[in-house]
This record gives C-alpha cells, structure tokens and sequence, in this order.
C-alpha cells in the first residue's frame, strides 16, 4: 500500500513537526550531501559519537542542525538515544550516507497526517556500490524510517528494526518516495564494514564451527548472487554478494571462536 501525497493546496506542510535524526561517526565522505536534502527540515539532530574528521565542521555549516555528542551503544540503542534529543516526537531516523531525493521531500510535506500507535512510514532505498546503483534487488529495499517515538523504538545492535512498545516489529505504510544510499564508496570500504558488522560484541546469536559457518556464509552468496540477481550488476553484484557470504561466514566463526575460549575449551 502506497501513500500518496495531498491534492489540496492548502494543506500546510508537515515537515515542522518532523525532527531528522542521524548518528555519525567519521562522515565526512557524505554528511554534506545528506544534510543539504534536508533544507526543508527545522530540527536535525546529529548524533556525533566521537568523529576525527571534518564531521562536526560540516554539520556546523547547516542552520537547522543542533549537533549532540555521545557514546555509540550499538545502533538500535544509540538511535534511539539520539531520539530522545529531538525537539519533535515525530522522528525521522537517517545515516550520514543517506539522502533524500526531492520528491520524497515534497510528499513528506504533504501528508495528510504523520504516523501514529499503530503504523509507521518506510521509504524506498537505493543502494550504491562504488560509485554506481545496483540494479539487482540488492539495490533496492523498502526501510521503515518515519515513526512516533513514543509508540515505537529501534532494537537492535546491528541492522536495527523497528518495534512497538511489546516488541514486536512495526506495521509499515509504504511512501511513493525515494532516497539514495551510498553506502559503499569502494570494495575496501564494503568488506571493511562487513568486519566490523560482523564482531561478536554486536550479535546475540550462537556461533557455529568454522565448516558448518562456511556453508551458510556459502549458501548466503549463492542466494544473494542468483536469487536476488546480484549477476546483472557485473562486477558489482559478483563482489556484492561475496561481501553477503564473507560477512555470513565471519559472524558466525568469530562467534564460534569467542564461545571457546570464554568456556576454556577447544572445540574441534
């Protein structure tokens, strides 16, 4: 189910009562870009948990930008600490390497109401990978990123979600809008956050035996690179998906290894 945007001229645009609320860390490469499609937006919260670079200078340029610093707790956690910073409880959750596309900002602007206990809004995602948009269903997903932060929350370390106040994950509504995701700027940068995604400080689960973690970090390339037509990306899509099975493999091996040595065993 779609959203569409108001017909009426005179509905008043929304966008005031929507706070943007990003974490950052580092992001120099592409907060400029984000920041500058969020002109519209009066509150924008950057979350700032300990930059080196040229992060919080960029984010100072910017108006409507109040810049909180903090602790990174993970990213459901984190997220939801930025939130409570906001000056709106209508939030809307972006990354640094996220932004807008104009359309997207003119039908937020003209909702006819923003979401409330029972829903929250999720907005197309175009995905990038070394400069260029993946045409494969890696390159596109739907992210629920618009919600009252007094109904719902992210959960989460890693690859958050969000959820009602029970736990359970939240009804989306589906906006006819778009943004562009670089996430990726080249093949280091995808498999360096593959690593760091996968470290077992960030993961609840169990690990598994490195063979039995190859066959699923095996599985996971095949499903990505045929199943989800990762092969139509060329060279892109291949790395792509090898990045999917790699950071499959490593997150259950890893988790393998710090489970055998917190038991002081060496499980064969």
């Amino acid at each position: 189910m779609s959203i569409q945007r108001s017909a009426s001229p005179t509905t008043p645009s929304l966008l005031e009562r929507i706070s943007v609320v990003l974490i950052a860390r580092d992001s120099e490469r592409t907060l400029a870009r984000c920041l500058g499609s969020l002109d519209g937006f009066s509150d924008i919260v950057v979350y700032d948990n300990g930059s080196r670079d040229g992060t919080l200078d960029i984010a100072r340029s910017f108006a409507n930008v109040r810049i909180v610093q903090g602790r990174f707790e993970g990213f459901g956690p984190t997220r939801n600490r930025a939130a409570e910073q906001a000056r709106h409880a209508h939030i809307l959750a972006l990354d640094t390497d996220e932004w807008l596309l104009p359309t997207a900002v003119d039908k937020l602007a003209g909702l006819h109401a923003l979401p409330g206990d029972d829903r929250v809004i999720a907005l197309r995602r175009d995905n990038f990978l070394a400069g260029r948009r993946l045409r494969g269903r890696p390159g596109r997903e739907w992210v629920k990123r618009l919600y009252h932060r007094d109904h719902f929350h992210f959960q989460g370390q890693v690859h958050e979600r969000l959820v009602d106040a029970s736990g359970q994950r939240a009804r989306a509504l589906k906006l006819a809008a778009a943004m562009e995701h670089d996430a990726y700027a080249s093949i280091g940068h995808l498999f360096e956050k593959r690593w760091r995604y996968a470290h077992p400080e960030l993961h609840d689960g169990r690990g598994l035996h490195p063979a039995l973690a190859l066959g699923r970090g095996g599985w996971r390339f095949l499903r990505c690179y045929f199943l989800h037509y990762a092969l139509i990306d060329g060279w892109r899509g291949l790395v792509f998906a090898l990045a999917e099975g790699y950071g499959s493999f490593l997150k259950a091996a890893w988790a393998y290894e710090v489970e055998c040595g917190r038991h002081g065993s060496r499980r064969r």
